[in-house]
């Protein structure tokens, strides 16, 4: 094993690699509080010692969105806050990074790694062998949906990360086009609500908000393909090992006599309720008009706020009261995938800090924290279903965000391309063009 500059591949670069990287993200973050020791043990071997029982060391080491890339020690020593400043980006993997041909926002430049030997058991998701069969792959940046369609119609381009479902018959006609899902869980839509300013600094006024929405119209209008979307009310993505039912009951149909009472509880009095609609967006835009219509026919006062993603995502860090020439917020869309929100390890939104002197908008709720810990420690599927449960029960009482429902993002690619692997994502090995 070595690095993609010669350099061997040592149990030292993985520690030190794994120390950085349980710094910054929340799963390792996690497995992190309760690890007594961290070592290599010999060139090829390290250990974790735990003081405290975490039943998802395996789930947290092989965490496929937030995966633990080791680096040289020389490179993972950096302050774990401190960017670390690359000249060469030096990977492990069957492609290496072409540094010198990066044009962020534009085009990012692959090449088959020298030296690179695969394991021999066949691919299996991101599992297995990764044997590059391109010399050269080239990731192209087209923003708009349409130039995106008609490259891949023209053969300009082999495929599409996330064609626009709208535009998913244009190519389903093309013998020259496969259109498959490869995310069979999909992605988790739903709504931040800023629990530091009324109405929704209490309860009330959060639950409110679930009897108003309508997961139907809200996947009608931002999707609108019913191959490619799902009711879900379960905090964990529905199709997951921990997805559930229980304490969803009340919220299975809407109900905005019962949300006008709520609010009313809350002491909503009719104040603007700042909405922001990320229009550069198509889902998440379609995801806003349609609450907006919801939350206008409940009764609420609803401050609409147009902008880019880029502004939602700088305001959003914010926690500047709402009002005439404000950042301020109350509520805005997102989505995640399902493998994020499948767990309540890496489902990072569940949070329910207290003290915290960054700007967040969940509520502070020390049980739902607990209840969210204990999960982390349950040893058996058995004890993990039973905390699950228990989590999402406290989550319907405190509503710390709005689910949304769930939807699948469809890929796209030439047929004369062969080998894609199923791996919820585009991923390069494996793949060759006939």
């Amino acid at each position: 094993m070595a690095f993609h500059d010669g350099s061997p591949i040592t149990a030292a670069d993985a520690v030190a690699s794994l120390d950085r990287w349980s710094r910054r993200k929340a799963s390792g973050g996690t497995m992190r509080a309760r690890m007594d020791v961290l070592v290599a043990t010999d060139t090829l071997s390290f250990e974790i010692r735990l003081k405290e029982p975490f039943g998802l060391v395996r789930e947290t080491l092989a965490d496929a969105i937030q995966p633990t890339f080791v680096l040289r020690a020389a490179d993972a020593k950096t302050d774990p806050f401190t960017q670390i400043q690359f000249t060469e980006v030096v990977g492990s993997g069957p492609f290496r990074f072409v540094h010198n041909e990066w044009v962020p926002g534009s085009r990012a430049v692959y090449a088959k790694a020298s030296g690179y030997r695969p394991r021999p058991e066949a691919a299996d998701g991101f599992w297995g062998g990764k044997i590059a069969r391109f010399d050269r792959v080239e990731w192209i940046i087209m923003p708009e949906p349409t130039t995106q369609v008609q490259a891949l119609l023209r053969g300009e381009v082999d495929g599409l990360d996330l064609p626009l479902v709208d535009l998913l018959p244009i190519l389903r006609r093309s013998p020259d086009v496969v259109v498959k899902v490869l995310d069979t869980m999909g992605s988790q839509a739903f709504f931040w609500m800023n629990a530091a300013h009324p109405p929704f600094d209490k309860p009330a006024g959060r639950r409110a908000m679930a009897h108003i929405m309508d997961q139907a119209q809200v996947l009608t209008a931002a999707v609108g393909n019913p191959e490619y979307q799902r009711l879900c009310l379960s905090i964990m993505a529905c199709g997951s090992v921990n997805e559930s039912a229980a304490g969803t009951a009340p919220f299975a149909r809407p109900d905005p006599a019962r949300a006008r009472a709520l609010l009313a509880e809350a002491g909503y009095g009719g104040q603007p309720v700042v909405l922001l609609d990320p229009a550069d967006q198509p889902i998440m835009h379609q995801m806003a008009l349609v609450l907006h219509q919801l939350m206008r026919e409940a009764g609420i006062n609803v401050d609409l706020q147009a902008t880019d993603w880029g502004t939602v995502v700088t305001r959003a860090t914010r926690g500047d009261k709402p009002g005439p020439n404000s950042p301020g917020w109350h509520m805005h869309p997102t989505w995640a995938p399902g493998r994020v929100v499948g767990s309540p390890l890496t489902a990072t939104q569940l949070r329910a800090p207290c003290g915290l002197p960054n700007f967040v908008p969940n509520p502070c709720d020390p049980e739902l924290d607990a209840r969210r810990n204990a999960y982390f420690a349950a040893t058996t599927p058995a004890a993990q279903k039973t905390t699950m449960d228990a989590l999402q029960e406290r989550f319907y009482e405190v509503m710390p965000y709005l689910l949304a429902g769930q939807f699948l993002a469809p890929k796209a690619w030439r047929t004369n391309l062969v080998g894609v692997v199923n791996a919820s994502e585009f991923v390069f090995w494996n793949v060759e063009r006939k």
